[in-house]
């Protein structure tokens, strides 16, 4: 039997996980991801802290199993870049993929492009979460960093550096940037040189699966991966949790649901993708001859950890009391009512997702009454996420020109019976549960026994992996209720459109 270390950098967890070659978990450890802000109010994570956690967690985890390392990939949060120099030194802290300090740079994107045509180019909208506006931030508010950079690196990209001093990323990352060319399957030099950003400052694209370099004696020291241990490259962690859930045939949409959630429709091999925006992001999988229809709620499972933080807690005015349990409220949760009652959330906390993307874009409560409760509004956060995610469903099997049969849900929000029976019944689809709980932690594991020569390619693993899934149906009572209320839920975003603006704007100018 061989063993597989997967390292996840992920928004809410710090992970390491060992699997066996069938897929299995042997031992995971983990630590909340360390968020910091500035004196501004920016997120951030400081490189050298993430680093010395990823160490520490290796060490833990490949100690308690005992069994030599095969090979180790890397599953990571996308967006966020660091600046390493030539020597080898990390540069400055890490921007967080969801801060939007770079939208004025975003804006410049679009002025100097159009919305359009980096649309046809790259996939993306115009938003200031993508790579290219945060390095653009940096040579405009931290220069000294930006000239002393030689690389930058995407969160998984800096990890494999750590481990092997290589420069790589992988086709999932470079389609977050804002600089890649989907179609060529190449960095944009037509963007880069607009920019004067000099494509040499981007790392070398490797397919996932890729091995990259051996575990050395030093790095063996510090992480307890065994020495020699193949480093493969892994991927953007909705995609590695794709594998898991087997979402890969193109009559289902993976539904990655954490802290945000995106909803990832996956082609066919050598599929032509649509390079017009209707509302989604087009990037490429962790094959390059497949693309990924993308859409996203920016803080999803966010969401409801605030309600359940806001309306059940009295901490925030420094009023101590016993903690309530997930279950304890959830429990009490599912014979209520939200939406019923007239009661619509709309989860824009982070900004708006698919199909708006709208950074300045909020989230509210519509329809709120002094007769409703904590239950009604907890109840209608679930039902809120749900509407927004059957709006992403309906627009990318638009897109595709098919109709999915199930929605594959993976992450932490799978656990949340309640929340996906709702969906289940908005979307009216089935929704499958991925066996694995820590599915792109196993994704990851997968592509370094892939790359290790135990698999052939993602779909010979996928199959094994996703004939566990466990299935929920749809609430038929339910399902001609949330009908009727989507009808109305959709009209709301643009109902108070020029009206988040103006807070948004407001904001900004007090922030200073």
């Amino acid at each position: 039997m061989k063993y597989y270390l997967a390292i996840d950098v992920g928004t809410t967890n710090w992970k390491a996980a060992i699997y066996d070659q069938t897929g299995k978990l042997i031992d995971i450890e983990r630590t909340a991801t360390k968020t910091h802000l500035d004196k501004s109010g920016y997120s951030y994570y400081d490189p050298i802290e993430m680093w010395g956690s990823i160490e520490k967690l290796c060490k833990e985890v490949t100690s308690k199993v005992g069994q030599p390392i095969s090979a180790v990939s890397v599953t990571s949060i996308a967006e966020a870049v660091v600046g390493v120099s030539k020597d080898g030194k990390v540069l400055g802290d890490i921007i967080a993929w969801f801060d939007t300090r770079s939208i004025k740079e975003a804006e410049e994107l679009r002025a100097k492009f159009g919305t359009e045509k980096l649309y046809s180019i790259t996939g993306l909208d115009v938003n200031p979460i993508f790579s290219l506006p945060k390095i653009m931030w940096i040579r405009k508010h931290w220069p000294d960093v930006y000239e002393r950079a030689y690389k930058w690196l995407q969160m998984g990209d800096y990890m494999l550096f750590c481990l092997t001093g290589e420069c790589v990323t992988d086709y999932t990352f470079a389609s977050r940037t804002l600089a890649f060319d989907v179609s060529k399957n190449e960095w944009s030099k037509e963007i880069l040189d607009g920019v004067n950003v000099d494509m040499e400052m981007l790392p070398k694209i490797c397919q996932s699966g890729t091995v990259i370099g051996t575990i050395n004696a030093e790095i063996s020291q510090k992480t307890g991966i065994t020495e020699g241990a193949k480093v493969v490259v892994g991927g953007n962690d909705h995609p590695c949790a794709s594998i898991a859930a087997g979402a890969i045939k193109g009559d289902k949409i993976l539904d990655s649901s954490g802290t945000a959630e995106s909803y990832i429709y996956i082609s066919n091999k050598n599929a032509v993708p649509n390079m017009k925006f209707e509302g989604q992001r087009t990037c490429r999988y962790l094959q390059k001859d497949r693309y990924a229809l993308w859409g996203g709620i920016i803080c999803s499972a966010r969401s409801f950890d605030w309600a359940y933080e806001i309306l059940t807690s009295s901490e925030c005015f420094g009023i101590k009391q016993d903690k309530y349990s997930y279950s304890d409220i959830l429990s009490q949760l599912e014979n209520e009512k939200g939406a019923e009652k007239g009661l619509l959330f709309y989860p824009h906390m982070r900004g708006a997702g698919a199909p708006y993307w709208n950074p300045k874009a909020s989230g509210s409560f519509v329809g709120l009454r002094d007769t409703h409760t904590a239950k009604n509004m907890m109840r209608s956060v679930l039902e809120g996420l749900s509407m927004q995610g059957r709006m992403i469903v309906d627009m990318e099997e638009k897109l595709a020109g098919v109709k999915v049969k199930s929605l594959c849900v993976v992450g932490g929000s799978s656990h949340n019976k309640i929340w996906q029976t709702i969906k289940a019944s908005v979307t009216q689809k089935d929704i499958e549960l991925c066996f694995e709980a820590e599915a792109t932690s196993q994704g990851a594991a997968m592509l370094a026994a892939i790359g290790d020569g135990v698999y052939k390619d993602i779909e010979e693993v996928s199959n094994i992996l996703a004939s566990k899934n466990i299935i929920l149906h749809p609430d038929e009572k339910l399902v001609p209720i949330y009908n009727e209320i989507y009808e109305v839920y959709k009209d709301g975003y643009e109902a108070m459109k020029d009206f988040n603006t103006q807070l948004y704007n407001i904001q900004e100018k007090f922030r200073g």
